[in-house]
C-alpha cells in the first residue's frame, strides 16, 4: 500500500510540474485575426415599429499579452479593432443596412485546463455606428462594454478560440457575436 501512495503522489507531483511549466511557456505576447458571425436586432423608429434583424461577417485584429502568473486561473489584456461589416436587409419595403466599427480593449479571464483555455471576457469599444434607411445615412459614435465568453486550444505557439460575445451599444438593441480565431504567440 505505501508504494501504490508513494506512485501516487509521485504522478500528482509529475502532472503539477508539468501543469506548471506549460503555464509558464503560455506566457507572453500574442497576435490574432478573427471572422464570424453578427447578429443586429434593433427596432428603429425609421421603420415603422418593424424589427431589423439582420447578420454580417465580422473580422477582427488584435494584440494581447498573456500574464501566465497563476497556474489554476490566468489573466491577459487585449487590444483590437473590429469590423462588424454591413448587416443589411429590406424591412417593410424599406432598405435597412447598420455598419459597426472601432477599436476595442478587454480583459480575459482565463481558466487553462490540459492545453485548452476556457475564459471570460469583459471589455469596451469605442464604435463608429452607420444606420441607413432608404439611402439617408445617421452616424453615431460612442463607448460601449462588451461580454464574452469562450474556449481556445493551443499547440506549440498557436492558438486557435471560439467566443461569444455582446456589445452594448446604447443606439442598437442588440448586437451579438459570434467568432472562430487564430493566433500566435512570441
Amino acid at each position: 500500500m505505501a508504494t501504490m501512495n508513494r506512485l501516487a503522489v509521485l504522478c500528482a507531483g509529475t502532472l503539477a510540474l508539468a501543469a506548471a511549466s506549460a503555464q509558464a511557456a503560455d506566457e507572453g505576447f500574442y497576435v490574432g485575426v478573427g471572422t464570424g458571425q453578427a447578429q443586429i436586432k434593433d427596432n428603429p423608429s425609421e421603420l415603422g415599429g418593424a424589427r431589423f434583424d439582420e447578420s454580417s461577417t465580422p473580422g477582427r485584429i488584435f494584440g494581447g499579452y498573456r500574464l501566465g502568473a497563476i497556474p489554476l486561473l490566468d489573466f491577459a489584456g487585449e487590444i483590437g479593432y473590429r469590423d462588424l461589416g454591413d448587416a443589411e436587409g429590406t424591412v417593410n419595403g424599406t432598405s435597412a443596412r447598420y455598419t459597426i466599427k472601432g477599436p476595442d480593449a478587454s480583459v480575459l479571464a482565463i481558466f487553462p485546463l490540459l492545453g485548452f483555455d476556457i475564459f471570460g471576457k469583459v471589455g469596451i469599444m469605442h464604435y463608429d455606428l452607420d444606420k441607413t434607411f432608404a439611402g439617408a445615412t445617421t452616424g453615431h459614435t460612442g463607448t460601449a462594454p462588451i461580454y464574452g465568453v469562450g474556449v481556445g486550444f493551443r499547440f506549440w505557439r498557436l492558438g486557435v478560440r471560439a467566443e461569444y460575445e455582446r456589445i452594448d451599444l446604447d443606439k442598437v438593441d442588440t448586437v451579438d457575436v459570434g467568432m472562430v480565431s487564430v493566433y500566435f504567440r512570441f
